[in-house]
């Protein structure tokens, strides 16, 4: 008994440690961004001309950005490459993927790391290698930018917003309720939209993909995932019904094709996933009525909002500062062998000494975006019950049954739901990821069980996962530019240049560890 009450005594001394360290951090923040000399950010160059829309199949207006360097002259694209379309993370606005150096922060992020010339990926440099090339000379930031690296492979990168996310002139917006966005809205709605938006400009098969779930919207995309609209074929058939749905409080079930899935993934030459999101370990303290009902609840974070009108006020070193002392002490409480620790294996999603400081900043002032709370609880249904399926409201008869009491227990063919782990064949063309090795949210063993071993093989499969990152940091972390960039560029050159795709083999790719 002594033993127990020690134990539960350590226990509470390491939580309140923890929260202490937690709340003398933000209150030393908090105080900092009330001085003088905090600017309000004023936002991200973009070339209008690159600057596009499209509307999906229930009337909302989604954007794209398709990249070039910024200039006040004529931007050039890459009109003659392939194009390769990236959506965001959850949370996420496309400012992940296009870091620069806005105007207002020319000092704050002048420390950018940048290696030495003779220690730089050659990607990076000069025809003659003696110097970074003129675009990453002149800013610093954009060595870390997935757009730029795309395009000075000769790529034609095009970047999108979800309903409901993004800044500006590219903010999506959506005719349902910002509330009521899942996964499933983004996937079987927005991504087809811009996916086919690509196509009607450039007229050319694509490469899609993105970081977490912008993984999981382009996997679900590729299976012939579309929101199921009746009996109503015609376009404004289609937005009648799904509006209807809307103001009667539900979004209707997902369905699949397998003719749509042999379509799509015919005009699709590979799938790029950047520690793709799908079944998120989390522990079982959540499986209560209490939390169902908050992430069944009609909740909207206005993220792009909160970061545009308050940590805007905070200048980049105090910002940094405190996010540095938050995740650092979760990555420390992670690594230690105490009874807490795992717990904390939870929250170790962002390896702090994985990214520049200058990028975490970027991350927080420029690239997060708004969500739906019920796309919290579209993964949590999958983390808790070890599946891949649509939302558990989706339906007339399931959108007030589950909100308090949670996802039912899966009953695969009888309840209803389509479950993509059931239907990972349908995606045929050729696949690399890389993964985080910290496996909070999104862990190795979960991307090899559902997406890795589940997908239709082919030769040109690859894996890897990338040793001392978290599945925040990766996609603009230190790893990017030195190890991801050149062998993301090495497999799309080799997929690039085959003649259609190829064929399905019975082997899996093998995990890499780098």
């Amino acid at each position: 008994m002594r033993k127990v009450a020690l134990f539960k005594s350590m226990r509470l001394l390491s939580k309140s440690l923890f929260y202490k360290n937690f709340l003398v951090i933000m209150i030393a923040v908090l105080g900092i961004a009330m001085v003088s000399g905090a600017s309000q950010a004023a936002g991200v160059p973009l070339n209008t001309k690159g600057i596009y829309s499209t509307t999906a199949d229930d009337g909302s207006k989604i954007f794209l950005y398709r990249y070039a360097p910024y200039t006040t002259g004529t931007p050039q694209f890459r009109i003659s490459g392939t194009p390769v379309v990236v959506f965001t993370g959850i949370c996420m606005n496309m400012n992940q993927y296009l870091s620069v150096t806005p105007p207002e922060m020319k000092e704050a992020y002048s420390g950018v790391y940048l290696p030495d010339v003779s220690e730089a990926p050659e990607w990076a440099l000069n025809e003659d290698k003696t110097d970074f090339e003129s675009y990453i000379k002149a800013d610093k930031m954009r060595y870390y930018s997935l757009a730029h690296y795309l395009w000075l492979q000769g790529y034609d990168p095009w970047f999108v917003n979800y309903r409901d996310t993004g800044r500006g002139e590219v903010k999506s917006t959506g005719t349902n309720p910002n509330s009521m966005n899942t996964l499933d809205t983004w996937a079987s709605l927005d991504a087809p939209a811009a996916i086919a938006k690509v196509k009607a400009v450039t007229g050319k098969r694509m490469f899609i993909g993105g970081h977490s779930t912008g993984g999981l919207v382009s996997y679900n995309y590729l299976q012939g995932a579309y929101m199921e609209y009746g009996i109503y074929s015609s376009s404004w058939a289609k937005k009648i019904y799904y509006q209807l749905c809307y103001k009667l409080g539900y979004q209707p079930h997902v369905k699949a094709s397998a003719a749509l899935a042999r379509a799509r993934n015919a005009d699709v030459k590979g799938f790029i996933g950047l520690d793709p999101a799908g079944v998120p370990a989390l522990p079982n303290l959540l499986d209560t009525p209490l939390f169902w009902t908050l992430v069944g609840s009609k909740l909207f974070l206005p993220l792009d909002y909160i970061s545009d009108n308050l940590i805007s006020l905070f200048p980049q070193k105090p910002l940094v500062g405190m996010l540095e002392g938050v995740f650092g002490l979760l990555n420390k409480a992670a690594a230690g062998d105490s009874a807490l620790s795992d717990f904390f294996d939870y929250l170790n999603f962002w390896v702090v000494e994985d990214m520049d400081p200058c990028l975490e900043d970027w991350t927080v002032r420029y690239s997060i975006g708004g969500a739906a709370i019920r796309g919290f609880g579209h993964y949590m249904d999958m983390g808790l019950h070890n599946t891949l399926r649509e939302h558990y409201a989706n339906g007339k008869e399931n959108y007030l049954k589950y909100l308090i009491k949670g996802a039912p227990t899966p009953n695969l063919g009888k309840d209803g739901y389509y479950y993509f782990s059931e239907n990972m064949s349908r995606m045929t063309v050729p696949l690399i990821v890389f993964s985080s090795s910290t496996g909070s949210l999104v862990s190795p063993e979960a991307t090899e069980e559902f997406i890795i071993t589940k997908k239709s093989p082919t030769a040109y499969d690859e894996w890897y996962v990338l040793s001392g990152t978290g599945h925040f940091d990766l996609a603009m972390g230190k790893r990017m530019p030195t190890t991801v960039f050149p062998q993301l560029g090495d497999w799309l050159k080799t997929v690039d240049a085959l003649s259609g795709n190829p064929p399905n083999t019975t082997m899996p790719a093998t995990r890499i560890d780098e």
